[in-house]
């Protein structure tokens, strides 16, 4: 069993609202806040849930089942880490809702949903980080071993390893400097906010898409949650895009999609956006 000391935590709330979508906002948000490792809790309704189970058949988690219609997110909760190098969230959660059947409750994990309305609380560890990978034994994604932490002293630029650690993987390099620049960037605290002061946001580390080139206005997009859009807007990092099935503008950022560029078939140049894995 391995266990790890967090001496240096910091919370804040924020509140989702209708047209933001999981995880890839929650993942801005934290981007945003400089968090490298925490704890995340959510509750709300939310839409258009794809939901996935563990099989025990399978020893894994099942193919992802998508819910219709709204339902109440009782409990979301989840870890915060990082994947691969790139910024992961588990968002385990219990759903409910009435049928003419009755009370019906629904678990799982949330592979993508559309918010309705959303609260989370959030405890960023300041003085960890640890990967979130695929434990081969249970079949689910979780914290890390030993060999994935690193601990983050307060006042320094390098990093101890933690009791009985081995070398960090090699993506971790990019995870422990993106937050050592957001610990450097937090030093001020501005009022103003529901519930009173909340930390300065940091400066966000970009992080480079795969593709060499990037939509802009003017260009159509087949987005994996949204289906096909208009680019209205575009800011380096983040899209600001009309969804033709609402109308409505909806903004997205690119640091977590994968874009891949289309054949036109038109005077618009196309590309398609997914999720990275």
């Amino acid at each position: 069993m391995k266990t790890y000391a967090i001496e240096k935590t910091r919370h804040f709330i924020f509140r989702a609202g209708a047209g933001d979508v999981l995880p890839d906002d929650i993942l801005r948000v934290l981007a945003d806040q400089g968090i490298v490792c925490g704890w995340i809790r959510a509750s709300g309704v939310l839409a258009e849930v794809e939901l996935r189970a563990f099989d025990g058949a399978l020893g894994s988690l099942a193919e992802s089942r998508r819910i219709a219609g709204p339902v109440q997110a009782l409990s979301i909760e989840g870890s915060v880490g990082f994947d691969r190098g790139e910024p992961s969230v588990g968002l385990r959660a219990v759903l409910a809702r009435e049928t003419d059947r009755g009370m019906e409750v629904l678990a799982g994990e949330i592979v993508a949903a559309r918010v309705v309305a959303m609260e989370a609380y959030v405890t960023a560890f300041e003085d960890l980080a640890i990967g979130r990978a695929l434990d081969p034994s249970a079949g689910v994604t979780l914290f890390g071993d030993a060999s994935d932490a690193r601990y983050r002293p307060e006042g320094g630029d390098d990093e101890r390893p933690a009791p009985a650690a081995k070398a960090a993987p090699s993506g971790w390099s990019d995870a422990i400097e993106a937050s050592a620049e957001a610990e450097v960037a937090r030093p001020a605290i501005r009022s103003g906010a529901v519930g009173g002061a909340i930390p300065a946001r940091p400066i966000r580390r970009q992080i480079g898409n795969d593709a060499a080139v990037l939509p802009e206005a003017g260009d159509v997009v087949e987005h994996f949650a949204f289906g096909r859009a208009d680019v209205v807007k575009s800011d380096g990092d983040r899209l600001h895009l009309k969804v033709d099935k609402d109308g409505r503008i909806r903004e997205i950022a690119l640091e977590m999609l994968k874009v891949t560029p289309l054949e036109s078939n038109g005077p618009h140049r196309r590309f398609k956006l997914e999720r990275k894995l």
